[in-house]
């Protein structure tokens, strides 16, 4: 009798730990359940993924984009992106710092939004670009949350532009080699500038070569604005010292 009950409490304390264990492991596995269901949200998603206008992100081309085709390239999937974060995204060209002593102007895509810093929107950007090297269609971006503002500088060439006397023709001004073509001349016989050459860069940018002194190459570095008869337009420009080699 007494080998029976013991048998029989063996199975019930065997019965009651199985229990206990299975009660546990149900408790774990909601645990990890709802820790993963907390967590998941803040992982970075990429924000590019699964939205339709983003696929002109993957275009390949032979010749490089210039800043002007990739800003109007990658808008609509932009837009498309802000709808789905209910936010506003728009991109132009730019430059994504102010020149110093030794570096010359950066261009590249200047991405403006308003969503909050640190939002989820946030993360997945910036997830999204990093996952891309920091470019899109081969250009590094800068990406601006709500209030902050692009880098931006007018160059001392806008002031030498107002000296060059030009005829009322209209003229086609689309790249920095329409540029130099135009204004060229005028800009390398000014005395001021010490220009030795002018060469047109990717889109409306135009390197130019000087002699002029550190402080005066950062100040050549910037924007200028013309208008050749068709509306006004902006170009950047990009100085380098003698010392310093063009690309």
């Amino acid at each position: 009798m007494n080998k029976i009950f013991m048998t029989l409490s063996l199975v019930a304390l065997a019965a009651a730990a199985h229990a206990q264990s299975e009660s546990l492991s149900f408790g774990a596995r909601a645990f990890e359940a709802q820790a993963e269901e907390a967590i998941l949200p803040m992982i970075p998603a990429d924000a590019f993924a699964g939205v339709g206008a983003c696929g002109t992100l993957d275009i390949k081309t032979i010749r490089p984009w210039t800043l002007e085709e990739a800003s109007d390239l990658a808008t609509p999937c932009l837009k498309a992106v802000g709808a789905k974060y209910s936010a506003t995204l728009e991109i132009e060209a730019g430059q994504l710092a102010i020149a110093t002593e030794g570096q010359p102007l950066k261009p590249g895509l200047i991405l403006k939004t308003d969503i909050v810093p640190g939002s989820k929107a946030d993360r997945d950007l910036v997830s999204s670009l990093e996952r891309r090297d920091g470019r899109l269609l081969g250009h590094r971006v800068l990406l601006l949350t709500r209030g902050e503002v692009a880098p931006s500088s007018v160059s001392a060439v806008q002031a030498a532009l107002h000296q060059c006397i030009m005829t009322t023709v209209v003229r086609d001004l689309q790249t920095g080699a329409d540029f130099i073509k135009i204004y060229g001349s005028c800009l390398t016989h000014n005395p001021d500038l010490k220009i030795d050459e002018l060469r047109p860069g990717s889109g409306l940018t135009v390197d130019m070569k000087t002699e002029a002194d550190v402080k005066s190459v950062e100040a050549l570095n910037g924007f200028v604005t013309v208008n050749a008869g068709k509306g006004p337009v902006t170009v950047m420009i990009i100085a380098y010292g003698a010392q310093v080699a063009m690309p």
